[in-house]
C-alpha cells in the first residue's frame, strides 16, 4: 500500500475537505482557555500522574535492576549511543544524521530528511504539493520515517529513569525543539504518511510521561504538550480511511492518536478524540483480524505489528478504567495464540508475507532483532494479568511486561511450550512442532480483503527447522519502493519453497504494482492430520489453471516428528508439455552439495540429505535472506528443474532426512 499511498497522497490531500489552516486549528492553549483554567493549574494536574501506561511498578524496577542488569546497561547503552545521534534503522548500520550546530552550539541538529543508505534527502515540501517525482532517485522514504517516528525517544526517557541522569531528559527536550523547528505541521516527509504521525505522537506522549518528574521547565512542558496537541488536529484531519480497504495505517492513525489525546483527556477535544478512537478500534478489530485470530494481511511480521497495536489500545483503556469490550479482548486473545503457535524453535518470528519492522512502541531499543516477536508476549501479559504470556517469551517478555505496567516475579517464569500443531484455514497457514523440530506450511488468500498488499506468493510454500537448526526457510521481503526488481523478486513464487510451472505467479503480479496482488490461486485446505508421531498437511491451489494448459497443484507434508524427517508429495494435475521449477530456500548457516540424486545440507555439524527424482537437473545458487527491513544475507537456494508433459497427473516425491 506504500506505493499507492506515494501515488494518491497529493490528489487526496486536495479531494478531502481541507484541514484547518495552522492559525484556525484549535490548539492546546485555545482549549485550556476554552475549558476556563490557566496553563498552570492544567500542567499541574497533567504531570501529577502518567496519562499512558508505559513506567515501571516500584516492585517491577526492583528486579530488573537486580535481576535484568545486563539488559538494564544494554538500554543505557543504547541511550548513549542516541546522545551522540547515532542512530541504526532499517539496515542502514550505524550513522549520525547531523544537521549542523544548533543556536546554542552545544547541540548538533538532527537532519530528519537523510536517507543514510541513498546519501539523499526529502526536501521540505508542503504536503498538499507533494508528488511522487520529489523523492530523490533510488531514496527509501521509510528511513526518515522510521527516525521521524521518535521511538528512541522512549529509551532516552527509559535511560533517565532508570539512572536519574537528566542528559537524557535534556536531551529530549532538544530533540523537541529541533523536530518541530525543522518540520512544521504539514510540511516535509515526516507529515506525509498519517500512519507515522500517530506512531510519532504515541512515542511523544510516552516519553513525556516518563520525563514528569524528571525536573523539566515549564517552558519545555508548554511547548512540548502544545506541539503534541498539533499531532492530534492533523491526525484527525488525515485519517487513513479512505482507501479501498483499512489496514495497519489506519489502525495506527487510530491507536497513535488515542495515546497522544490522552494527556488532553480532561479537555473536550482530548475526550472526543479519546471516544472516536475506542469507536474505531473496536470496528478494526472485526475488520482486520480473521476467524482464526490471524491479521488479514497475509503477513506473520504485520501481525506483530497488529497485535501490539491492539494490545496498545486495551493497555491504555484498562489504565483509565474504561476496559474495551469482551468480544475485542477475546478476539486479541486468539491474535496472542495464533503468534505463539507459529513461532519458530528459536524465538524467532518466520518471515510469511512482508516484515518491515513496524512497532508501536520499543521499550527494548537497541536489544533484540527485529525478527524477535516475544516481546509481543509481555504486552499480552501485562493486558490479560497473566504470567502464561511471559514464560512463552522468556526474559524478553518479562522485560517488556515489565515496562508496559505489568507485575513480573522475582524468579525467571517457567518455560511454556508453543502448541505442537495448528491448522490456521482462514490465514491459510498450519503448524506442527515436537521439540526442535518444526514445519510451517503457508497456503493462503491474498489478503487485506483482496488487495494484497503485504501477502507473496507463497502458496503451498514451507518453512522446516530440524532439530532445532533452521534448514528451509522463507527469504524475507528485503525492501518495498527504493528497489522495485528485488521487491518483486523476494515476493515472488520462485522465492518461496514451492512448485513454479511455466514461470507463472501463482497469483497475478503486475510489476508495477508494488503493493498488490490479484487473486488468481483461490487457495484450500484440505487437512491437517495426526497419526502417531506422523503429521500430514495437504492442501491445494488453482493458481497455474490459467495456463493454456491447465495445471492444478496439490502438495502433502508429511513430518515425522520423533526422526524430524520431512516427505514431500506434489501432485501437479492436468495436460500439456510444462517447466517445471522446485525451489528450496536454505537458512544462511546451511551449506549444500549435490550428489547422485540428492544434496546433501550441513549446519552447526550436523547434516541432511534432500532426495529427489533422478530426472530432474539440480543446481545450487547464490540467493539471499533478509532476515529484517533493508538486510539481505547471502545463502543457497536448492533449484530442481523438470520438462514435463502431463497426461491427467505428474507425481513428484522428496525426503529431507538427517543422515544420522
Amino acid at each position: 500500500m506504500l506505493s499507492r499511498l506515494l501515488q494518491r497522497v497529493s490528489l487526496r490531500r486536495q479531494r478531502a475537505a481541507a484541514p484547518p489552516s495552522v492559525q484556525s486549528a484549535p490548539t492546546l492553549m485555545l482549549a485550556i482557555d476554552a475549558s476556563m483554567r490557566s496553563f498552570d493549574s492544567w500542567i499541574d494536574e497533567r504531570l501529577a500522574s502518567a496519562s499512558t501506561y508505559v513506567g515501571l511498578a516500584p516492585a517491577s524496577d526492583a528486579i530488573l535492576r537486580s535481576r535484568m542488569r545486563h539488559r538494564v546497561g544494554r538500554l543505557v547503552a543504547a541511550a548513549d549511543r542516541l546522545l551522540a545521534h547515532e542512530f541504526d534503522l532499517l539496515g542502514s548500520g550505524r550513522y549520525v544524521p547531523d544537521a549542523g550546530a544548533g543556536l546554542d552550539g552545544a547541540y548538533r541538529r538532527i537532519d530528519w530528511m537523510l536517507d543514510p543508505v541513498a546519501s539523499t534527502r526529502f526536501p521540505a515540501t508542503p504536503i498538499a504539493q507533494w508528488t511522487p517525482a520529489l523523492a530523490p532517485a533510488g531514496s527509501d522514504i521509510k528511513r526518515p520515517w522510521e527516525l521521524g517516528r521518535c521511538q528512541h525517544w522512549v529509551a532516552l526517557a527509559q535511560a533517565c529513569s532508570l539512572t536519574g541522569d537528566l542528559r537524557y531528559a535534556d536531551e529530549v527536550r532538544r530533540q523537541c525543539a529541533d523536530f518541530t523547528a525543522a518540520n512544521p505541521v504539514g510540511v516535509g516527509v515526516n507529515w506525509l504518511c498519517t500512519m507515522d504521525v500517530g506512531i510519532r505522537a504515541a512515542n511523544w506522549a510516552i516519553a513525556f510521561d516518563l520525563l514528569r518528574t524528571a525536573g523539566i521547565e515549564r517552558a519545555f512542558w508548554r511547548d512540548a504538550y502544545a506541539s503534541l496537541f498539533d499531532h492530534c488536529v492533523f491526525i484527525e484531519g488525515h485519517l487513513e480511511n479512505t482507501y479501498e480497504v483499512t489496514s495497519n495505517h489506519f489502525l495506527s492513525d487510530v491507536v497513535g492518536l488515542s495515546l497522544a489525546a490522552a494527556p488532553f483527556g480532561s479537555l473536550p477535544h482530548g475526550a472526543a478524540w479519546t471516544t472516536r478512537c475506542r469507536e474505531w478500534v473496536e470496528q478494526e478489530m472485526c475488520v482486520q483480524v480473521l476467524g482464526d485470530g490471524a491479521d488479514f494481511e497475509s503477513s506473520v511480521p504485520y501481525h506483530r505489528l497488529v497485535a501490539e497495536l491492539f494490545l496498545g489500545a486495551a493497555r491504555l483503556a484498562g489504565h483509565v478504567g474504561a476496559p474495551l469490550s469482551p468480544p475485542f479482548m477475546t478476539k486479541l486473545r486468539a491474535m496472542i495464540d495464533f503468534f505463539a503457535a507459529v513461532q519458530r524453535p528459536d524465538g524467532l518470528m518466520p518471515q510469511v508475507g512482508d516484515a518491515d519492522d513496524g512497532r508501536l512502541h520499543n521499550v527494548d531499543y537497541g536489544g533484540a532483532a527485529p525478527q524477535d516477536g516475544r516481546h509481543l508476549f509481555g504486552a499480552a501479559a501485562a493486558v490479560f494479568g497473566s504470567d502464561e504470556w511471559t514464560s512463552a517469551g522468556g526474559e524478553t517478555a518479562e522485560w517488556e511486561a515489565a515496562w508496559w505496567g505489568g507485575a513480573i516475579d522475582a524468579e525467571p517464569a517457567a518455560e511454556r511450550r508453543a502448541p505442537a500443531r495448528g491448522l490456521f484455514p482462514d490465514a491459510g497457514i498450519a503448524v506442527a512442532r515436537d521439540g526442535g523440530t518444526y514445519l510451517l506450511v503457508t497456503n493462503g488468500r491474498v489478503g487485506t480483503k483482496g488487495f494484497g498488499n503485504h501477502k507473496h506468493n507463497d502458496q503451498l510454500s514451507f518453512e522446516y527447522h530440524a532439530h532445532g537448526c533452521p534448514l528451509i526457510v522463507d527469504p524475507g521481503s528485503y525492501v518495498y519502493t527504493s528497489d522495485p526488481d528485488a521487491r518483486n523478486l523476494f515476493r515472488s513464487t520462485r522465492s518461496h519453497n514451492t512448485v513454479c510451472v511455466d514461470d507463472v505467479e501463482q497469483n497475478d503480479m503486475r510489476p508495477e504494482w508494488l503493493f498488490r496482488l490479484f487473486e488468481t490461486a483461490n487457495a484450500e485446505q484440505l487437512g491437517l492430520d495426526v497419526e502417531g508421531d506422523r503429521i500430514t498437511y495437504a492442501g491445494r491451489h488453482r493458481g497455474y489453471e490459467r495456463l493454456p494448459h491447465p495445471v492444478t497443484h496439490e502438495r502433502v507434508l508429511r513430518l515425522d516428528a520423533a526422526s524430524g524427517a520431512l516427505h514431500i508429495i506434489d501432485t501437479l494435475r492436468g495436460g500439456g508439455a510444462h517447466t517445471l521449477r522446485w525451489h528450496f530456500h536454505l537458512a544462511p548457516s546451511v551449506a549444500a552439495e549435490i550428489g547422485d540424486g540428492a544434496v546433501r545440507l550441513t549446519s552447526g555439524g550436523r547434516a541432511w540429505t534432500l532426495t529427489f527424482a533422478p530426472a530432474m537437473h539440480a543446481s545450487v545458487d547464490p540467493a539471499h535472506y533478509s532476515p529484517s527491513y533493508g538486510v539481505r544475507l547471502a545463502c543457497l537456494a536448492v533449484n530442481l528443474t523438470l520438462d514435463a508433459t502431463l497426461a491427467d497427473e505428474c507425481r513428484a516425491e522428496f525426503d529431507v532426512s538427517p543422515c544420522d
